[in-house]
Parts: C-alpha cells; sequence; structure tokens
C-alpha cells in the first residue's frame, strides 16, 4: 500500500493542507520541520481515519466531550449527529492502489507515537492478543507496546509448537526461521557490545525477553539502556506487524527519541530494510543523523526515498507540499531545526569567493544567483560575494580565515571574465583562479534561450518574438551574448519592456529581482546554458 496524496481540510493545524505528487515507488517518507508545524497531525490523520469504519454518532460525541477542540480547527464546532461525518470529511488519503473499503481501514497504518516508554513489564498470564486494533486514539497518547508484542510472539510460537510449523523443524531451525531475521538485524545494529535477543524467559523469569549482551547471558530487559530499549522497541514492533500487515503504512513519530545520535542512521536501515517491500514507512523526525541516512538512500535507491518539509508555511492559509530534492536551503533549514545556533557552526564542503557588492541593499547579487542555480546539483557548495574582480583575487586573508574556521572545506575564487582576452583568462586559470567564459554572470541569466525557458514556464509564449526582438536590439546591439557589454540600463530598460509584453504581476519591480527569482531558475531548466556555467565555475 502507497499513499499517493492527502488532503486535509479545517483539520488542526490546517486549514486546507495538500500533500500530493508521492510517487508510487516512495518507500519512505520523511517529513521534516520545526515543532509545531503540523508534522504529528498527519499522524493523527492517519489514526483517526483508521478508525473510521468504527466510528459512529456515540463515538462522535464522545470525541467531541473528551477531545473538544483537538480534531477540528474551529473549537467552537458543536456536539451534533454531523460531527463525525464531520471528522471523516476533513480527511483525504488518495492511494496508488484500489481505494480500500470501510471495514479494511483499520488494518492500513501501524502508527507509534512519539511517547513511547516502556521500562519494564513483566506478564504473568497469556491470551491470544489482537494487532488490528490500535492501543492509540490520538498521537499523543502514551504507547507501550513490547509487552503487547510480547504477547503475540510468545502466542505465535504456542501456536507453531501445537500446529503443523514444528512437525519437520527442529527447534533450533525453527528460531532461526522465525527469530532470524531479528536476530541479524540487532546484531548489525548493536554490534559494541553486541546485543542479541535470547529468549522469552527462562524457568524463572517466564513473561519477559531476555538478552545476550557481550559475554552476558541472561540478560533482562528492564536493564537495557534506554537507548537499547527504544531502538529494540521500534525494530521488534515492525517485525511483529511484518507477519499480519504486509501490505500497510507503517507511521513512527520522532524515531530518534532516547536513541544515541550514532545509531540514528543505522536504526532507519534497519526499520526500512524489515518493513515489507509493499508497505510504505513513514516518519517525522528532526535528526539529522535520520535526514542525512534517508539522503544517502535516496541518492542509493532513486524513486525509494522522498521528503516532505513543512517549514516556512503559513498553514491558515491554502498550503500545497510535494516531494523536494535536497538542497543547499533544505540542509540549513534541517540543520537550524536540529542544532538551532549551532547550525551555522556546519561547514559546506566548497566555498566560492566570487563578485558581488557586499555593501548595497542588494549585497551579494552574484552569489545568491549561483547558490540558487546550482542548489540541487551542487548543495554543499557555498557562493559569498566578495566585491569586484580585484577584491576576490586579493581575498586571501579571507580565504584563511575561511579555512580556519571552516575546517575541511575547500576555499576558491571565481570572477568574471570582462574585458579578458583569451589569453588572459587562460593565465588566470593556471594561477587557480575561476574565470567566467561570458563577459559577466548576466550574460548567461539574459540569454535568448533563458528567456524562452522563463516564458515557457509562464506560459507567455505569445510574447516570444517580440521580447526577442527587443532583446537583440535593446541588449546585443550587434554583438555576440558572450561579448555584450549588458550596462544596468540595458537589462533595466529590457525588464520594463518583458513586464509591460508579458502582463506578469509577480515579477517584481527591480531588475535584480528578476534575474534572481525568475531568471536563475529560468537559467537552471535551460539545458545549454545552465550547462556552459557549470563547466566555467566547477571545471
Amino acid at each position: 500500500m502507497r499513499i499517493k496524496s492527502i488532503q486535509l481540510t479545517n483539520y488542526k493545524r490546517f486549514t486546507n493542507l495538500l500533500i500530493h505528487d508521492i510517487p508510487e515507488s516512495a518507500r519512505l517518507v520523511v517529513m521534516i520541520g520545526p515543532n509545531g508545524t503540523g508534522k504529528s497531525s498527519v499522524f493523527d490523520a492517519f489514526l483517526l481515519k483508521s478508525q473510521g469504519g468504527r466510528l459512529n454518532y456515540d463515538l462522535g460525541v464522545q470525541l467531541n466531550n473528551i477531545y473538544h477542540g483537538y480534531y477540528l480547527k474551529d473549537p467552537n464546532f458543536s456536539v451534533s449527529s454531523q460531527f463525525t461525518q464531520t471528522v471523516r470529511n476533513s480527511i483525504e488519503v488518495e492511494f496508488h492502489s484500489v481505494e480500500p473499503s470501510q471495514d479494511k481501514w483499520p488494518l492500513l497504518f501501524r502508527i507509534r507515537s512519539p511517547y513511547r516508554n516502556e521500562a519494564d513489564f513483566s506478564l504473568t498470564a497469556l491470551e491470544r492478543p489482537s494487532l488490528e486494533i490500535s492501543h492509540l486514539q490520538r498521537i499523543i497518547d502514551p504507547d507501550e507496546s513490547v509487552s503487547e508484542n510480547y504477547r503475540w510472539l510468545a502466542w505465535k510460537t504456542i501456536e507453531d509448537v501445537h500446529g503443523k510449523s514444528l512437525r519437520k523443524m527442529s527447534i533450533e531451525e525453527y528460531s532461526e526461521e522465525f527469530l532470524g531475521n531479528l536476530q541479524r538485524v540487532m546484531r548489525r545494529l548493536f554490534a559494541n557490545p553486541p546485543l542479541e535477543l535470547q529468549d522469552f524467559g527462562g524457568d524463572e523469569d517466564y513473561g519477559v525477553f531476555r538478552f545476550s549482551k557481550g559475554g552476558v547471558r541472561d540478560f533482562h530487559y528492564k536493564n537495557l539502556s534506554g537507548g537499547e530499549k527504544a531502538a529494540f522497541d521500534l525494530l521488534l514492533d515492525i517485525y511483529v506487524k511484518r507477519f499480519r500487515f504486509k501490505d500497510a503504512i507503517y507511521c513512527i513519530d520522532e524515531p530518534e527519541s532516547h536513541v544515541a545520535s550514532g545509531l540514528h542512521g543505522p536504526l532507519l536501515q534497519a526499520m526500512f530494510d524489515t518493513v515489507p517491500k509493499q508497505s510504505q514507512l513513514w516518519i517525522a523526525t528532526h535528526s539529522i543523523g535520520f535526514v542525512r541516512k534517508a539522503y544517502d538512500m535516496m541518492m542509493r535507491q532513486n524513486g525509494d526515498v522522498v521528503f516532505l518539509d513543512f517549514s516556512e508555511h503559513d498553514f491558515d492559509q491554502e498550503v500545497k507540499i510535494s516531494p523536494r530534492v535536497p538542497d543547499r536551503s533544505f540542509w540549513q533549514t534541517t540543520y537550524q531545526v536540529a542544532l538551532d545556533d549551532l547550525a551555522n557552526l556546519i561547514a559546506p564542503d566548497n566555498i566560492v569567493l566570487c563578485e558581488g557588492d557586499k555593501n548595497k541593499a542588494d549585497k551579494g547579487y552574484d552569489a545568491k544567483c549561483y547558490n540558487l542555480i546550482f542548489a540541487k546539483e551542487h548543495a554543499n557548495t557555498l557562493f559569498i560575494s566578495r566585491g569586484s574582480s580585484s577584491e576576490v583575487e586579493n581575498g586571501e586573508d579571507l580565504i584563511g580565515v575561511l579555512q580556519a574556521v571552516a575546517q575541511g572545506s575547500s576555499v576558491w575564487k571565481l570572477i568574471d571574465r570582462d574585458d579578458m582576452t583569451r589569453e588572459a583568462r587562460e593565465e588566470k586559470i593556471s594561477e587557480g583562479v575561476r574565470v567566467l567564459g561570458r563577459r559577466e554572470l548576466e550574460n548567461y541569466l539574459y540569454a535568448p534561450e533563458v528567456l524562452k525557458t522563463f516564458l515557457t514556464m509562464n506560459n507567455k509564449e505569445g510574447c516570444e518574438e517580440e521580447i526577442l526582438k527587443e532583446h537583440a536590439t535593446e541588449l546585443l546591439s550587434g554583438s555576440t551574448m558572450a561579448e555584450a557589454d549588458l550596462t544596468k540600463d540595458k537589462t533595466r530598460n529590457l525588464f520594463a519592456f518583458i513586464k509591460k509584453s508579458t502582463q506578469l504581476s509577480n515579477l517584481g519591480n527591480k531588475r535584480d529581482e528578476f534575474a534572481l527569482y525568475h531568471l536563475a531558475p529560468a537559467l537552471r531548466q535551460t539545458p545549454e546554458v545552465y550547462r556552459e556555467l557549470r563547466a566555467d565555475v566547477f571545471p
């Protein structure tokens, strides 16, 4: 089962949220964003929707009386027979497969709250457990699952012993078939010291899990560390549920809770490997380790992993969120959420000193353009405007400071070609300075091919002929695009003509705003110009 889209209307944090375009190939969905942006509310919606087959008027009144104002954004909604239906209608979930019938909804979602803590348990009686009915009603409820999963494992073992499963197997063979995968995952996750599930308790400890830890056996569950319990809890829960729910949505809110940061990445991989192949795993996290591991998985297994970013949205308005490809701003947001003031200490792999006035109102214009253009392909490169070409070339003092503060980062210089001859440019390059092939950055931004892309992106292809004619007259004046001297007056006049011709109201009032927010994204979508600029900057 794979989710395609979700729409939440007048539900908790959201006025009208649409999460869309989740590909069918996505086996892992990672929700990121600061606290209070509504990630957990998505899981709450899944919980409530999965109870849809059991909702009725009485439950509706109960929900309204006990959790008044919890589900609907309007807390003044009155108790009535329409309450339950209103809550149902506020949540729409679309799947890539056939829409499930109402009685199947309780089986679709396996959800863990962030309040997972079962420090100790000991069972004195065993009864057949039910995995179908969730023990959670809300995502804020306490979540104790270890003892329930113990019941299921123990009961299944008894059924198998007295059934057909063991008739042609030894106890050792059965243990390998039943628990072998869980044991292997635990060995990879807890390698130093090694931690393995030993048994369900001996003669004196029946009713509890016992482990072998390093050289110690009969290690009681209650003696595990908080991080070991938390990781074991998540792995065990998925492992148990996968026998019954092979085609479901598995959801975990804040899987990093109580787990040491060094285990975050390996734990995500272990959970991903344990979830059934046809199912989908959703997590809401603030952990750099989880996000970084998910990114590495996405790069290795294209299409298996998607990110949903809840940052910087006004959810009092209509909001649409679709999968986002991690770029520089994505990582900055992730680090800021996870580390707060320490985020600025995270250094990029590469720092490029480029031209651009660092004192005026539009300071850093060139750097802003470069950062936007190369945000996806070179997410770990940061461009900084230093000033004129001579200031960039003589920036050894700044380079020294940057290399001292951002240890491990490579720092290089990038300047415009301006009036350099071909021989002078080649000499600069041989000295370690990167030099644009065209006169300056604007000669790429205002290229005719980029303008065509911009018009296509805005459904204004009908204006192409007159704008390109004005472009040739105003900017080129008989020169080539690479050589033309694009003065501010020329680009300002062309910008005014484009605004008048297209009648687009969202282009801003300044030519630099137009170039940064409209031409730079268009350049990124113009292969021939993008490749040329990339070759100049990243030779």
